[in-house]
């Protein structure tokens, strides 16, 4: 299919791809009733069940990035990556006589999101030049969307029992059908004259701030990750709700992004060479909100500052990568960013175990948002101190 054929129906087929991309975190509301159900697993294995999908997402990622489009089509990686979080995640509401075989499952959820991490690649390549912004600005907004629907979906099924978590996965049918029926694929373009056009600038080499920007993806998301799935842990232990409350907090959290998201062009035009160190800062806010007035109306509002603040920094990054990194390795950034936020994704676990061991507070989610709190503000000050933004900011 020609980017100038295609058709209202089609772009929203590819739209459809965004719905379950973020299908790993789907269950961060449940994550709580898991521990209580299973409490001969340590919580920190639990919470695989959110943090494994990304640690497996992150090498199909990368692979994906080399092949959708030239030896694999995209419709395949998007149609079968959707099966896979279809069947893997609705799977251990009726497998589960082990925590190993629900980890199994979670398991081909993470392949599944790989698969689909395409998307953008896919709306480059199909959707002509002066709409890609919109479409790509609309994929995100259901990516968030699909979030805000999991939460309280999520934590109304959980009060059924732990595994009724996971039939919120059969939702995957509904985009599934879309991509079946409507998704096409892209019309393969001549890319040589564009490659050679760049080939000048290939052989630069990428500035030290676009390496910078990938470690900045993975601490940051290490460091926010338990503010999602730890919610309903840290809820239950200020006796201050449950897991349907800590899932609305969580869709405020994702609600706050979407709408950022919307609004993240005129703020970075407003902020320039500050934006970074401000966002940092309103996550610090944020966090310091939920850690010293632990009561359910100031924690939503420290989730939605969380949100504003990551999302913005999410998409700041992507923005930045694409001006320091070298032009012929943008896209293989632009994947490794997203790989970034998977590892950081699973190493959540792990810095959850860290803080604990430095803070020892009375409950591990405790001293990580203490630890998350802290390293924010690390953040803010090296944002602030050293000149993280492209040269071209200096300049204006």
């Amino acid at each position: 299919m020609k980017k100038s054929e295609i058709k209202t129906i089609n772009i929203i087929a590819i739209l459809a791809v965004f719905v379950f991309s973020g299908a790993g975190s789907f269950m961060n509301a449940a994550v709580q009733t898991m521990i209580d159900a299973w409490p001969q697993i340590s919580p920190s294995t639990i919470r695989l069940v959110t943090s494994l999908p990304s640690l497996v997402s992150m090498p199909v990622t990368i692979w994906i990035g080399f092949v959708a489009g030239k030896k694999i089509s995209y419709r395949f990686c998007a149609i079968f990556g959707t099966m896979l979080i279809l069947f893997g995640g609705a799977a251990p509401a009726v497998f589960h006589t082990s925590w190993a075989i629900v980890l199994v499952f979670r398991g081909l959820v993470g392949v599944g999101v790989g698969f689909i991490a395409m998307r953008n690649s896919l709306i480059i390549d199909s959707v002509p030049e002066d709409k890609q912004a919109a479409v790509i600005g609309y994929g995100a907004g259901l990516l968030n969307g699909g979030a805000i629907l999991a939460g309280p979906l999520v934590g109304i099924l959980v009060s059924y029992g732990w595994n009724y978590a996971f039939l919120y996965d059969l939702l995957a049918m509904i985009p599934l059908v879309m991509m079946l029926l409507f998704l096409k694929e892209p019309e393969k373009e001549a890319a040589a004259a564009v490659t050679a056009g760049n080939a000048g600038d290939a052989a630069e080499k990428n500035d030290w701030r676009t390496w910078f920007y990938i470690l900045l993806q993975f601490i940051m998301t290490a460091a926010l990750y338990p503010l999602l799935s730890g919610m309903s842990t840290y809820m239950a232990y200020k006796g201050i709700g449950n897991a349907v409350i800590a899932g609305f907090s969580n869709s405020t959290y994702n609600l706050i992004g979407l709408l950022i998201c919307l609004l993240i062009s005129p703020i970075e035009k407003k902020l320039g060479k500050h934006m970074l160190w401000v966002m940092n800062f309103i996550f610090t806010c944020g966090m310091a909100l939920i850690v010293f007035v632990p009561k359910v109306p100031v924690i939503i509002i420290g989730a939605g500052l969380c949100g504003a603040a990551f999302n913005s920094v999410m998409a700041l990054l992507q923005l930045y990568s694409g001006k320091t990194a070298s032009a012929r390795q943008a896209t293989l950034v632009s994947t490794m960013l997203i790989a970034a936020m998977s590892l950081g994704n699973f190493a959540s676990v792990y810095f959850i175990d860290i803080c604990q061991s430095i803070f020892r507070t009375g409950n591990d989610v405790q001293s990580t948002y203490i630890g998350s709190m802290l390293l924010y503000l690390i953040l803010t000050v090296i944002s602030l101190v050293i000149r993280v933004a492209p040269g071209e900011y200096y300049k204006r």
